[in-house]
């Protein structure tokens, strides 16, 4: 064997394990800062920082990873073929969920409050009882940073309702059946929130409204929902939903995807 394969050999044992080193310290440090929120031993905002060098650890092993894959390929040559394969794989489920955390903060609209209906939202009650770092009044008029389909007003500030209705028309749009009523339509969401794993701490069967919490998967981020059942049309009725975040800031779509799941979920 000359020098350069030797080199080339020696390259590639370290890129392998080198990224598998970095892949466990990231994942053990995504672990300590997942564990301690959900413990309560770290603030939320302790924990999200500790995910920065967590993420930056996890993309150097993917780096790693992939040098030790050039080189293996290139030069046809399998060593440390386990420790390559586990550290790029590894990287790249490791990154997945933190990387789509970033990209929802740049693409879902900035807000932590979302409903089906910005012009008279669902209302909480029994919920409103709970200590919330968010108001709990929904400020449709609210100005905020445009990142939505129309062109026209990117870069420039418009309402929460204009870019709800903009961004999510699927969403906005009445959710109605006209043969249903009421009674059941409130059954059925009551049902669906059943099927959603969401916890509910309240029904109002006399006011058809439904109450209940989700946490996020990882850091466990508690968000509020209220399900509104209405009269539409003389046998008819209308659902709609709201889910806000206890915590301040803005939510990287997780509200917005909670309503997405809720209707992908009841059927009239």
């Amino acid at each position: 064997m000359s020098g350069d394969q030797l080199a080339a050999m020696r390259f590639q044992l370290f890129a392998a394990r080198a990224a598998l080193a970095a892949l466990i310290l990231g994942v053990l440090l995504a672990a300590m800062a997942v564990g301690g929120v959900r413990l309560g031993q770290l603030s939320d905002s302790a924990g999200t920082t500790l995910m920065v060098p967590a993420t930056v650890l996890g993309l150097l092993a993917l780096a790693l990873a992939t040098a030790w894959l050039y080189s293996a390929i290139s030069r046809n040559q399998g060593a440390g073929k386990r420790q390559g394969l586990i550290a790029f794989f590894g990287a790249l489920a490791f990154l997945f969920s933190p990387l789509m955390y970033v990209y929802y903060g740049f693409a879902a609209l900035p807000i932590n409050d979302a409903t089906t209906d910005p012009e008279a939202p669902p209302q909480f009650v029994a919920l409103a009882k709970v200590p919330c770092a968010n108001s709990r009044t929904y400020n449709g008029q609210r100005r905020i940073p445009y990142s939505g389909p129309d062109t026209r007003y990117r870069g420039t500030e418009v309402t929460v309702d204009y870019a709800f209705h903009d961004k999510y028309p699927r969403l906005t749009k009445p959710h109605s059946g006209l043969l249903v009523s009421p009674q059941k339509a409130f059954w059925r969401a009551h049902a669906a929130v059943q099927k959603l794993g969401w916890t509910i701490v309240g029904t109002d069967e006399k006011d058809l409204r439904i109450e209940a919490t989700d946490r996020s998967f990882w850091f466990g981020r508690t968000s509020d929902i209220v399900i509104r059942v209405r009269q539409a049309g003389a046998i008819g009725s209308r659902v709609d939903v709201r889910s806000m975040s206890r915590e301040a800031g803005n939510d990287h779509g997780r509200n917005v995807a909670r309503l997405k799941a809720f209707f992908n979920e009841f059927h009239f």
